[in-house]
């Protein structure tokens, strides 16, 4: 079991986010802390595929009840301008 878990623009790539939340969970210590950092932009919403592979694609206030139901709990919440893979100094913007 870990003591941390960081997660970076990685819980919107999940067909399922219950399930990424669920794993998070039970690989932590009691006590461990999960750190997110990422928009909830799933990459599944126009991907037409199997019935068996349909993506559940929750908002945030959804994302964080699930958290709470797997044992979570909020220490500290903000929004921050980021981006995924720009470079602020590139000719390309």
């Amino acid at each position: 079991k870990w003591d941390a878990v960081a997660t970076c623009f990685f819980i919107d790539t999940a067909h399922n986010v219950v399930e990424y939340i669920e794993i998070i969970s039970n690989i932590l210590k009691d006590g461990g802390v999960w750190i997110n950092l990422g928009p909830l932009l799933y990459h599944f919403a126009d991907i037409h595929a199997p019935e068996d592979e349909m993506s559940i694609e929750l908002s945030l206030e959804d994302v964080k009840r699930i958290a709470f139901h797997y044992g979570f709990e909020l220490e500290a919440e903000r929004t921050i301008e980021t981006t995924y893979t720009a470079n602020s100094r590139s000719m390309m913007q």
